[in-house]
């Protein structure tokens, strides 16, 4: 039986060349102009934009900016002691198998994902083009049309704005969408300051992280970091039947601002859902495996994690995502280096 264009294109693992080959198959076969209907839309949302709640315990979306630092260094960031500790999962997906032991030295990491802000002032003070705002060089993408290539990044796009009939295809390659214009041209972030970043590319997060003096962590210091928040029993997920219906039971419908939802006990806010987030490490399918070429690993599931779809939300949850592609459900923290870590830790 052959498969549909809508078949191939409900995927998880997101790569360049499918996402553009079937934005590609579904407009022709549709007529469908994602531009005509989605960047048109503005990103400005009343109210979502404050809940960055550095220091506190409690989950309050009115609470506004809270002890907001400024310059290169701004990141608050807590200690987490060294230990060996059990990686991965026999009972799990088959990218996560199988648990293995590990070990961490004690780091530093940020205590919620980089936002708009801060991205922005890497961005102000140093002038850096993201891949999403770049023409892709048809030299490194000999199997896709020359057409396709063309500045921009990956959406999920919701029911209504979908193909009639095609339910199942979720994601689009929108032309012109980048971090400043999260959902293509006509949008912004305005009001979204602490809006985790989105549609920046492993390349970019590793350029602001070397800016700012630090690094991206490490799979294992992120997994290590992260199993205080397997605890939690609130974080901003897909509530509802996926693809379908979202009932934003938890507040949010889509990305929410960091800090929206109760810290972990190691102080550490949005370990699941809100955005996946970028690691250094290779991605490989399994422990057993070789990692596949210029993939890397994302870590903590997103917004669109759900019951009956992608229960990612988890601590040894693992995916691949190209080291030049960006999605809007894609960010990341950093950790401090060994010599900054002591000035940086404020646990």
């Amino acid at each position: 039986m052959s498969d549909t264009p809508s078949d191939r294109c409900g995927v998880l693992l997101l790569n360049k060349q499918s996402i553009l080959v079937c934005s590609f198959l579904m407009l022709a076969a549709a007529g469908y102009h994602i531009k005509s209907s989605i960047a048109q839309a503005s990103m400005v949302q009343a109210g979502v934009g404050v809940c960055l709640a550095v220091g506190s315990d409690s989950v309050d979306a009115s609470v506004a900016n809270v002890n907001v630092e400024t310059g290169p260094n701004f990141h608050r960031q807590v200690q987490i002691g060294g230990a060996e500790f059990i990686m991965g999962t026999s009972n799990g997906y088959p990218e996560e198998l199988a648990a293995h032991k590990a070990s961490v030295e004690s780091f530093a990491i940020d205590i919620h994902e980089v936002t708009n802000r801060q991205f922005a002032a890497f961005v102000e003070e140093t002038g850096y083009v993201t891949t999403a705002e770049r023409t892709p060089d048809p030299e490194n993408y000999p199997d896709i049309p020359a057409e396709l290539l063309v500045p921009g990044s990956a959406s999920f796009i919701a029911l209504d704005d979908r193909p009639k009939g095609q339910w199942r295809d979720w994601w689009k390659f929108i032309e012109g969408a980048n971090w400043q214009q999260p959902k293509g041209p006509g949008s912004n972030i305005e009001g979204l300051d602490n809006h985790p970043v989105v549609h920046v590319s492993y390349l970019d997060a590793v350029a602001y992280a070397t800016w700012a003096g630090r690094a991206l962590p490490t799979e294992a210091q992120w997994e290590f970091a992260a199993q205080a928040s397997a605890q939690l029993k609130q974080a901003n997920t897909w509530q509802g039947f996926f693809p379908l219906q979202d009932k934003a039971l938890d507040g949010f419908d889509g990305i929410a601002p960091v800090g929206c939802y109760k810290p972990d006990s190691n102080g550490l806010f949005d370990m699941k859902g809100n955005v996946w987030e970028l690691v250094t490490d290779a991605f490989q399918p399994n422990v057993n495996d070789s990692t596949l070429a210029h993939m890397r690993v994302i870590k903590g599931g997103s917004f669109l994690c759900a019951d009956n779809f992608c229960k990612r939300d988890r601590p040894q949850a693992r995916q691949g995502q190209e080291e030049d592609f960006s999605t809007d459900h894609v960010g990341f923290r950093t950790v401090a280096l060994p010599d900054t870590r002591a000035a940086n830790n404020t646990h």
